[in-house]
């Protein structure tokens, strides 16, 4: 990937490149009333980072980091990272991680843990790459779906 990719906040007009994305996450698909309300909740949070790693105007990966205060420390719960199946190992998710991690940093948080989905076993080599261990078990409940 060359030096234009830029991590940037995400903006309500990055929801559509965002929402193709997600097809990666979500198999069942998310609405554009979900994430625009999402979206409007969110991205004034001094707590949340939403990030897109964009090249000019095209979206080629997302996240979300939100700051979780524990009684002990703080820490970060990394959520909906994906990036497009086009510029995977060009270095976007590692850029994306960085920023995390620098968020993470100027929040004070003691650490950082991320949920994944049992069949993305290529996105877990990436995550411990990125230094992440599977030393935790996960467990979700849905309320919806």
């Amino acid at each position: 990937m060359n030096d234009t990719v830029q991590i940037q906040p995400m903006k309500k007009e990055d929801l559509s490149q965002i929402q193709h994305l997600y097809e990666d996450l979500i198999p069942e698909g998310v609405s554009m009333e979900m994430l625009e309300k999402q979206y409007e909740a969110t991205s004034q949070r001094q707590d949340y980072s939403l990030l897109v790693a964009k090249q000019g105007e095209r979206v080629l990966g997302t996240s979300i980091g939100i700051v979780c205060q524990a009684l002990d420390a703080p820490f970060l719960v990394i959520e909906n990272v994906v990036v497009d199946s086009s510029c995977r190992k060009q270095g976007v998710g590692r850029s994306i991680f960085e920023a995390l991690d620098d968020f993470a940093k100027e929040n004070h948080c003691q650490y950082a843990l991320l949920v994944s989905s049992g069949f993305r076993k290529v996105a877990h080599c990436f995550y411990e790459a990125m230094g992440y261990t599977e030393d935790v078990r996960g467990f979700r409940k849905y309320y919806y779906r």
